[in-house]
């Protein structure tokens, strides 16, 4: 009797230590990595087409490049013509404009234009390693912060009809990753094994 009453508080413990996962992230958390999953889908669409056609690449490469060199970038903070600017280029390659919590674009990632503009001709995959990595550590803040465990649903957005948990979403994103930036892919495995 003793022995089923210690296996029965263990058990009890081990449901409870497992219940500090919430069942469903916050709006904010859940719209965080929606946002940078659809940045990520971007970067690895460019990194296809930089890839694989070179005329395409040097397309994108001109395109980016004057919109750069208007000088619209060149305020701080940006004004309405930095801003449609940076809208514009964010068309082209999402991972270049950065956003604010509610997706709102608000600045260039110099860095990120830099090296695209650098490597987009000869190494796709250098030319959007930023972009890709800042979305990864943005997932990795996220999945910290919030504490989900693996089965914790990630909320659509509004009108939206996703039925999405974070360990679907991690191993999608990761499996996505992999064959481009492996190293990227491995740190949201790592992620999702500590859920």
């Amino acid at each position: 009797m003793r022995r089923l009453a210690g296996a029965t508080a263990l058990f009890a413990c081990a449901v409870l230590a497992g219940c500090g996962a919430p069942d469903k992230l916050s709006e904010r958390d859940g719209t965080a990595l929606l946002d940078a999953r659809e940045v990520i889908d971007g970067t690895i669409d460019n990194e296809e087409t930089l890839r694989t056609s070179s005329e395409e690449a040097r397309r994108i490469r001109r395109r980016v490049q004057k919109i750069v060199s208007r000088g619209a970038f060149e305020t701080e903070p940006l004004d309405e013509f930095g801003l449609a600017a940076l809208g514009e280029l964010r068309e082209i390659v999402p991972g270049l404009a950065e956003t604010d919590a509610q997706g709102v674009v608000e600045s260039l990632d110099r860095p990120g234009t830099r090296a695209f503009l650098r490597y987009a001709t000869s190494d796709a995959e250098r030319a959007l390693l930023k972009p890709a990595n800042d979305e990864v550590f943005a997932i990795e803040e996220v999945i910290r912060d919030a504490e989900p465990g693996p089965d914790t649903d990630i909320p659509p957005r509004k009108g939206g009809s996703l039925d999405l948990t974070v360990d679907e979403y991690l191993r999608g994103t990761e499996r996505d990753l992999k064959p481009i930036w492996p190293n990227l892919a491995k740190r949201l495995a790592t992620l999702r094994a500590n859920l």
